[in-house]
């Protein structure tokens, strides 16, 4: 049960004072005029009065301190803000052609929130524009069109070989015979992110047809492209990749955990090679493959990749005596501006591996779909750089405490240094201490300290666990501090740096927005956190754990969490012994707020907070609800008095709330419970519920289509989401005719890559 706080008495001012008026009668009956405000003796009472509701306040306080003594004693600590981060692209477009080596702590800001580059990054002075090749379906009406230009091409080109070599050609019509079939495109700039569509998703498994981005790496205007080529010469490139939001993550399986996934094994990063040519001296559609480093699993999460740039006379690109010949093929794209087609270096190839003939196996199941590529990019987090702040003096004593001066600190970055003895020289030494979790692990010489985030106190240990800082040595930390929701600042909001190398020609901007920025944990939230420790111990037990451990995942605001025991999500109907599916919603979506959807940031972060805390035979799955489409038809009867538009509306927000998946308005006040199945007959008992509703006439819905239906069913991680809904006065309109069906989308034929240029007035 929880711990309540005792009031130790209740009683105010007016209560007191009435009280000790009362008792005067009784103790000095000779004191008739106590009724008198203005009476010399009444002011006195007054005064013990407000001196005992004073004391009574400090008295009524002992409990609530009792309660912190509780989060002490239990080594309860209070969650610290978590700071936001994201990616920056840094482009060179009126700097140096030379290479701008930057190493990771940069100071980047938005505004006047500061954030600090994860990683070093070679700014190279080129420009870029990622490219796709997006197929024109057979059922495209210009299709045919573009069948016949290339029938007559090919034919052409035929028939000058067979003159040459004295053989025949099939006629038009039957290609296929020699195993050739057009596979039409449009060369497609990648779509960049927007503030109204922040997360754009390109299939790379599907969308494009030879599954493979091209990266056009551009010279700046005005530059000659040899010189660019000498710079990029043996560089390294940056490449920043962020994977698409929405989707799952993988489970949480007794064999392994998130930090153990493989490195992108679904991308192979290729550079031309120009030199490749057939016997008639024609250039063949050969890249050699580039060698890579990354920073994450790029397919799962944002991350940077090293791609190593070979020598400058391989730096190159192809040049097409026949135009035709452009494009086709395994060719990148064909550009049609010839203001871009002056200024391109080279291309880089980013594609998916061949099973055939690639090192790195195709994994199946796997998620390629991207929101951004892009080049000179960099991680950030949002935080501010402490460099040696003096803390004070060891004491020599047991259990030494100092404190920080800047709150909350990052304890990945705490560097603490504590000055040891003088060399031969009589110069200062000093020794860096390590960070732990727990004095009572470490030995008697082992340099350690703990790290209270919250507050910033910095705790070493008694001489028998842990060492202590001798008597009159300086104590130094570097570390870096941060964290809220000003971090998470919308896109291009980063774009200013106080260092005077990025000032000069180039542009700073962080391509999506920056997420993970929350506030802190209060002390009421702490010490109402103390029956669930005591309880679960931070480990996930039972479903009630769960659900407590999950909500206080750092970094994101969880709105809603479901257990669910021997749940497989890929086959609901089974039981599973030791698999629990763990279903997530955030607290807010600007999108859908009564319908909140979690990206895979979010799943992400949940999992790695509920990793370390699950039992070993567990195997977990992290999942968002899985919304079914639902569409409501209503006709009421409104009261004499009311206004029938106002009351319409009123339905219709009621439906909404009585369906959400937070709303506390749900049957049981905490969103749409999981397996309550959908009722015609509770829609029409909420909406009576609306002043102004004598009664409903006629309800109809439909769930995952526009058929009317009167009872569906809903198992697993399904919940209603409202798609559309319409309320009137008299009988219910039909769904077909309020809802329109949405259309299909053409099948897309991809076979051999034919580049078709754009028309043009």
């Amino acid at each position: 049960m929880p711990i309540l706080e005792p009031v130790l008495d209740d009683r105010n001012y007016e209560q007191i004072l009435e009280e000790a008026l009362r008792r005067i009668p009784v103790y000095t009956p000779e004191w008739t005029n106590y009724g008198i405000e203005s009476d010399p003796g009444v002011t006195i009472v007054q005064l013990f009065a407000f001196l005992t509701e004073s004391l009574l306040y400090r008295a009524n306080q002992v409990p609530k301190l009792n309660r912190l003594k509780f989060l002490q004693l239990l080594n309860l600590k209070l969650l610290p803000a978590a700071s936001a981060s994201g990616l920056v692209a840094i482009s060179n477009e009126r700097g140096p052609v030379a290479q701008l080596i930057l190493e990771q702590g940069v100071v980047v800001s938005a505004g006047n929130v500061p954030f600090i580059t994860r990683d070093a990054v070679n700014v190279l002075p080129v420009q870029c524009l990622t490219y796709y090749k997006q197929p024109i379906s057979s059922n495209d009406p210009r299709y045919e069109s573009h069948r016949v230009k290339y029938e007559a091409i090919l034919a052409a080109q035929l028939a000058e070989q067979a003159d040459e070599e004295g053989v025949s050609f099939p006629a038009s019509g039957e290609f296929e015979a020699l195993g050739v079939q057009p596979g039409f495109y449009e060369p497609v700039q990648m779509t960049l992110p927007t503030p109204s569509d922040p997360s754009p998703a390109l299939d790379l498994e599907s969308q494009p047809l030879d599954r493979a981005l091209y990266i056009a790496l551009l010279a700046p205007q005005g530059v000659d492209r040899d010189l660019v080529r000498q710079t990029l010469a043996n560089a390294t490139l940056s490449i920043g990749i962020i994977p698409a939001a929405s989707g799952d993550i993988s489970a949480l399986s007794t064999q392994q955990t998130t930090t153990s996934q493989e490195p992108s094994a679904g991308l192979v990063f290729e550079i031309p090679d120009a030199s490749a040519l057939d016997a008639q001296g024609r250039p063949l559609a050969r890249y050699n493959r580039l060698q890579t480093s990354q920073s994450a699993d790029v397919l799962s999460a944002s991350g940077i990749v090293q791609v190593a740039l070979p020598a400058a006379d391989r730096l190159q690109t192809w040049c097409f005596d026949e135009p035709m010949e452009e494009g086709t093929e395994d060719f990148p794209p064909r550009i049609e501006d010839e203001q871009l087609q002056v200024r391109l270096v080279t291309w880089i190839r980013i594609r998916l591996p061949q099973v055939q003939s690639d090192t790195i196996p195709e994994a199946a199941g796997r998620d390629y779909r991207l929101t951004w590529v892009g080049i000179n990019a960099v991680r950030v987090v949002q935080a501010v750089p402490v460099l040696n702040e003096y803390l004070g003096l060891g004491s020599g004593e047991p259990d030494q405490m100092v404190t920080l001066a800047n709150l909350p600190p990052l304890p990945s970055s705490m560097r603490l240094s504590v000055e040891g003895l003088p060399d031969q020289g009589g110069r200062a030494t000093w020794e860096l201490w390590r960070l732990t979790d727990d004095l009572l692990s470490a030995g008697s010489d082992e340099r350690v300290f703990t790290l209270d985030p919250e507050v910033g106190a910095i705790r070493f240990g008694d001489g028998l666990h842990g060492y202590r800082p001798p008597f009159g040595r300086r104590i130094l930390a570097s570390y870096e501090y941060g964290g809220g929701p000003q971090g998470n600042v919308g896109i291009g909001a980063i774009k200013t740096s106080r260092d005077t190398r990025l000032q000069g020609g180039y542009i700073i901007a962080n391509p999506v927005p920056t997420t993970g920025g929350t506030t802190g944990e209060t002390p009421n939230d702490g010490e109402r956190r103390i029956p669930l420790v005591l309880r679960h111990r931070d480990r996930l037990v039972t479903q009630q754990d769960f659900r407590d451990i999950a909500r206080r995942t750092p970094g994101v605001s969880v709105g809603r969490v479901e257990a669910l025991p021997l749940f497989l999500p890929a086959d609901p109907d089974l039981e599973a012994p030791g698999v629990v599916t763990v279903m997530v919603i955030p607290g807010s979506d600007p999108v859908r707020p009564l319908w909140p959807v979690p990206d895979r940031n979010f799943l992400r972060r949940v999992c790695e907070h509920l990793d370390p805390r699950r039992l070993v035979t567990t195997e977990i799955y992290v999942r968002g609800p899985d919304y079914l489409s639902v569409y409501v038809s209503v006709g009421i009867h409104v009261k004499a008095g009311f206004f029938p538009d106002e009351v319409e509306r009123a339905v219709e927000n009621q439906l909404q709330l009585y369906l959400s998946a937070l709303s506390p308005y749900g049957p049981e006040g905490a969103g749409w419970p999981l397996k309550k199945s959908l009722q015609r007959k509770d829609l029409e008992a909420m909406a009576t519920r609306v002043p102004g509703v004598a009664y409903v006439e006629s309800l109809a819905m439909g769930v995952k289509s526009l058929q009317d239906t009167s009872d569906y069913g809903i198992s697993g991680l399904q919940l209603p989401y409202l798609v559309g809904i319409s309320a009137r006065q008299g009988s219910a309109e039909t769904l077909e005719s309020v809802f329109a069906p949405a259309g299909e989308a053409p099948s897309v034929t991809k076979i051999v890559p034919i580049p078709v240029s754009r028309s043009t007035c």
